[in-house]
């Protein structure tokens, strides 16, 4: 849904706003919208109604042209803020929406290593999940994928991300994974070493299901296994000392996204690996960033 109704009904004095709000309905689809239809509608009528009336020459033209001034802005105001929430409804429909619809999302996890280890207290908890989250949000927002947008799910020294099905997947690698190891680096340089944090992350697609109880599905046991895999700790272990981060990318989400091509797409830094845990036995990508600091806006 573009700006193009701000532009109309602005311009139009609000006479244009019941066509804004009929978009908004046939895109949402819900039968209450029409009421909101009925309602501009009126309002509209009305508005010309006392345009016209200031307009007759007679002792009443004053008070029906303040009526319709200060009400048109008045109109025009409500209207445009009730609009502006229906865009962000359009854009960005509440996970619910686009996950029992049971489509394809991206997957996203993240651990945070050694979060439990002796000496961290629960203050020094609470300061390295606000930190690792705030980074993370700055690189979805970075890639181009609304964080708001995103179904989220803490897992207490780490998180999972089911991201809507609009956004372009390729963004969960590039440049979401350059920016996120760049700037844990930065802040690892800068900060005590009780609060550095390096982390292994698990990137998957599929179609997920929401339950009562969060997201589940087969692609999110996939996902799991790849975040726990011995083969992404050992990787963790034996990265160099300043590297933050390691990740894993299934080999779905590597052939059906990566192997695609495109700007930024380096399939040259990633390995294949073979991961066995529990019942599962697959072929992922294993890739270790780069872990030279650079400069970030």
């Amino acid at each position: 849904m573009s700006l193009w109704y701000f532009v109309a009904v602005v311009l139009s004095l609000g006479v244009l706003a019941p066509l804004a709000f009929v978009h908004a309905a046939w895109r949402l689809r819900r039968a209450v919208l029409w009421l909101y239809v009925l309602a501009y509608s009126a309002v509209s009528c009305l508005m010309l109604y006392s345009l016209a009336l200031a307009g007759d020459e007679d002792n009443t033209e004053i008070a029906f042209g303040f009526l319709w001034f200060f009400g048109t802005i008045l109109f025009v105001t409500v209207s445009c803020v009730h609009l502006a929430l229906l865009r962000k409804r359009i854009l960005y429909p509440p996970p619910t929406v686009w996950v029992e619809s049971g489509m394809h999302c991206g997957l996203f996890s993240i651990d945070i290593a050694g979060f439990g280890q002796v000496g961290r207290s629960s203050e020094i908890f609470v300061q390295v999940r606000r930190m690792l989250f705030g980074v993370l949000e700055n690189a979805f927002e970075g890639s181009g994928i609304a964080w708001q947008a995103c179904l989220r799910r803490d897992t207490g020294d780490g998180m999972i991300v089911v991201v809507p099905p609009q956004f372009p997947k390729f963004r969960l690698v590039y440049p979401l994974l350059s920016q996120l190891a760049a700037e844990l680096a930065r802040y690892n340089v800068v900060t005590a070493p009780e609060l550095r944090i390096r982390v292994r992350v698990a990137i998957h697609a599929g179609e997920v299901t929401l339950d009562e109880y969060g997201v589940t599905g087969r692609p999110k046991v996939l996902l799991a296994r790849l975040l726990d895999s011995r083969v992404l700790r050992d990787a963790l272990s034996e990265a160099p000392d300043g590297s933050p981060m390691v990740v894993l990318v299934s080999d779905r989400f590597h052939e059906d996204v990566q192997d695609q091509g495109g700007p930024g797409l380096d399939t040259m830094s990633y390995r294949q690996v073979l991961v066995h845990e529990k019942e599962t036995e697959v072929r992922a990508w294993l890739h270790v960033p780069d872990p030279v600091i650079r400069a970030l806006p």
